[in-house]
C-alpha cells in the first residue's frame, strides 16, 4: 500500500495534507467524489488514486496532517512556523475541526508526535517534553462527531 496518495489496491484510502487553514482544507475536501475520482489533487499536487485504479468504497483517513513547527532556526515543519502557543493552538484547532467535520473521513493522524532530528514539527520535543498543553490538544481531539465509519 502507498500511504498518502496514489492508491492502487488497498483496504483503506489514506491521504496526507499539510494545509495550514481549516477553511481551505474544508473547501478542498467538500466534494468527496472529486477527491476520490481524481478530479482534484486533494493536497494541491497528489491524487487519491493511481492512474488506472478506482475507489471501491474503502474507509478514508487523513493519515498525516499538521506538522506545525514553532519558529526556529534549528529545523523545519510543514507550512509557516508559528511564534506562540496561541498561534499553534489556533492552527491545530482549525485544521483538526475541519477534518472532523468531513463526514466521509473515518479517522486522522497528526504528524508528528515528537520532533525527530531536523523535523521540529512534533507535539513533543525530541526528548518527549510537551510543547503545548496536552489537555488542550486532548480537548480538541475528544470533541465527538459521528463519522461515516460508525454504524
Amino acid at each position: 500500500m502507498n500511504d498518502g496518495w496514489e492508491h492502487t489496491i488497498s483496504d483503506i484510502i489514506t491521504l496526507h495534507d499539510y494545509e495550514e487553514s481549516g477553511e481551505a482544507l474544508s473547501r478542498r475536501y467538500a466534494d468527496k467524489e472529486a477527491v476520490i475520482n481524481n478530479k482534484i489533487a486533494f493536497s494541491n499536487w497528489k491524487y487519491a488514486m493511481a492512474q488506472g485504479y478506482e475507489y471501491r468504497g474503502q474507509p478514508i483517513l487523513i493519515s498525516e496532517f499538521g506538522g506545525i513547527a514553532f519558529k526556529s532556526e534549528e529545523g523545519w515543519g510543514y507550512g509557516n512556523q508559528v511564534e506562540s502557543d496561541d498561534a499553534f493552538i489556533q492552527r491545530f484547532r482549525s485544521i483538526t475541526e475541519a477534518i472532523k467535520d468531513l463526514d466521509y473521513v473515518c479517522g486522522y493522524c497528526y504528524t508528528q508526535v515528537s520532533d525527530v532530528q531536523q523535523e521540529v514539527n512534533g507535539l513533543l520535543t525530541e526528548d518527549r517534553k510537551p510543547k503545548i498543553d496536552m489537555d488542550i490538544i486532548r480537548e480538541i481531539n475528544l470533541t465527538r462527531r459521528k463519522s461515516a465509519c460508525e454504524s
